[in-house]
């Protein structure tokens, strides 16, 4: 139907997105969250038990690391990262630029996600 097309009789109806698709992607993030929720907090219980820290210095550390990106937001958003030797910016899941070549080491294993 060409652009701008309206069908005899003026009953036309634009077609409807397919929310389907949306609904399962955001179901299997949930899923996926729920899933890294319980990974956490296995380990958590590892750490707890092994180093005897408590909940009160969990809370505290992750109120500093919240802060390392300037907002205390409860997210953590990490800066974009720049080639070391041309200074494009650099794929985050990648050491090597596509530009230049030169790898650039990542200094936290966080800086891949």
């Amino acid at each position: 139907m060409p652009l701008g097309f309206i069908p005899p009789g003026g009953n036309y109806q634009p077609p409807q997105p397919d929310l389907g698709a949306s609904r399962s992607d955001v179901e299997e993030l949930k899923d996926k969250f729920e899933r890294l929720k319980l990974v956490t907090m296995a380990v958590w219980t590892f750490v707890k038990d092994d180093k005897e820290i408590n909940e009160d210095a969990l809370i505290a550390r992750v109120r500093e690391i919240d802060k390392l990106d300037g907002t205390a937001d409860g997210k953590l958003r990490l800066g974009v990262k720049k080639c070391g030797k041309c200074g494009k910016t650099l794929n985050p899941k990648f050491e090597k630029c596509l530009y230049c070549g030169h790898i650039t080491p990542v200094s936290s294993i966080f800086e891949t996600f």
